[in-house]
């Protein structure tokens, strides 16, 4: 008898073992609530998960990096309520529909943001009021007889996707707030979607002078929707952000002084073609190195244009390089050296010897700006009525600034 309750003693305890050993690896995680936002991103931090039994919390839990807060309980009947580590943040979320049961122990909330302080537009010399939101998921509540606004200030540089997930709302960007758009100005409208690419030009560290965007809603016929504002990358490249490469002087300038008694001549752009001929200064002669000198006006203005030292002083001088593929290459800023030449020109006639740097520098800003192109709207040569003038020789164009003593 003995040895037969000793063998069942073991047997028992090796059905035990199989036992143990076929549940490894499958304990019930319990009940699980994961917290998302309206594009399914989970909310990893500052959320913590109630469980309720007949309005009694029988316990919580922080949701992890998942956003998921599991908790082993019971099986039985629970509701879920949120609560939140930054007590001064305003959170939305639907609480009904938020119970558990042993045969549903999981379950999806979906949270969002509330928005910020009222602010104040004026549309139509109508004050409106807008509702301050941050990139994340904000709850929005709408009008229906009246386009909703938003404002939403980027805090760094990048490009910023917007939306309204889950909704046949509109959202549109309508500009600043000294500025608000009756149309849409940002990128199509994809799928509900816009992009807006922000430049770090467009941040200011201590908050004056950041862009601030106005964002218009048209609810259609939703009471409420999710506003959506995702930063999905880094700034869309622009020329902009290129930095200017500086031309600089190739020659030793001095201040200059035209000859008394000296009567400058114009050039005859329609004529053949002229020979300059430079000395060994570097500055350039009419036919030898010994003829009649030539200038470029830079302080007085030509029968084109305005002299160079008020463009100098109104914007930068410069043209953009583009390789044969469209590629860009470098931008080149001709102020500095401009200046140079300002400094040392003659003061009353505003003239300077021609020199390479200054052949250059026209040519090259010309060239980019199209001054010399018939076909191009920016062609500068045009008679007093607007209309081209014919006949104008394009290799000798550039020299329209220039004059030669005679």
């Amino acid at each position: 008898m003995k040895n037969v309750k000793k063998m069942l003693s073991l047997l028992a305890a090796a059905v035990m073992t199989l036992s143990l050993l076929a549940g490894c690896g499958t304990t019930d995680p319990g009940y699980q609530v994961k917290v998302v936002d309206a594009l399914g991103n989970p909310y990893t931090e500052g959320v913590v998960v109630q469980f309720l039994q007949n309005g009694a919390a029988v316990g919580m839990q922080v949701v992890n990096a998942e956003g998921v807060a599991a908790k082993e309980l019971e099986d039985g009947d629970y509701t879920v309520e949120l609560t939140f580590t930054d007590d001064k943040a305003e959170y939305y979320y639907d609480k009904s529909n938020l119970t558990m049961s042993a045969d549903k122990k999981e379950l999806t909330v979906q949270l969002a943001k509330m928005v910020g302080e009222k602010s104040q537009l004026t549309i139509k010399d109508a004050p409106v009021d807008a509702y301050k939101v941050e990139t994340g998921c904000t709850y929005v509540t709408l009008k229906k007889d009246t386009r909703n606004y938003f404002l939403f200030t980027p805090t760094m540089a990048g490009t910023y996707e917007f939306s309204l997930p889950g909704s046949n709302a509109t959202v549109g960007y309508y500009g600043a707030p000294h500025f608000v758009q009756a149309n849409h100005a940002g990128s199509e409208l994809v799928d509900g979607k816009f992009t807006i690419s922000v430049k770090a030009s467009m941040i200011s560290t201590d908050n004056t002078g950041t862009t601030v965007m106005v964002l218009g809603v048209d609810a259609g016929e939703n009471e409420s929707a999710t506003l959506a504002i995702t930063r999905i990358g880094e700034p869309a490249w622009d020329v902009s952000d290129e930095p200017w490469t500086v031309y600089k002087s190739t020659v030793a300038l001095s201040q200059y002084t035209l000859p008394a008694n000296s009567t400058l001549k114009e050039f005859d752009l329609k004529a053949s073609g002229y020979t300059l001929v430079k000395d060994d200064k570097g500055w350039y002669h009419l036919d030898s190195a010994t003829g009649p000198l030539v200038v470029m006006l830079l302080g007085e203005k030509s029968a084109y244009l305005d002299d160079f030292k008020t463009i100098v002083e109104k914007s930068r001088v410069g043209k953009h390089f583009y390789d044969e593929n469209g590629k860009f290459i470098r931008k080149e800023s001709y102020n500095e050296c401009l200046l140079e030449y300002i400094a040392v020109m003659d003061e009353n006639a505003g003239v300077y010897p021609l020199t390479d740097d200054l052949k250059y520098i026209i040519q090259q800003r010309g060239d980019y700006y199209g001054w010399f192109d018939e076909e191009g709207t920016q062609y500068l040569f045009r008679d007093q009525n607007g209309e081209y003038l014919k006949g104008i020789n394009k290799e000798i164009s550039w020299l329209f600034p220039c004059r030669y003593i005679g």
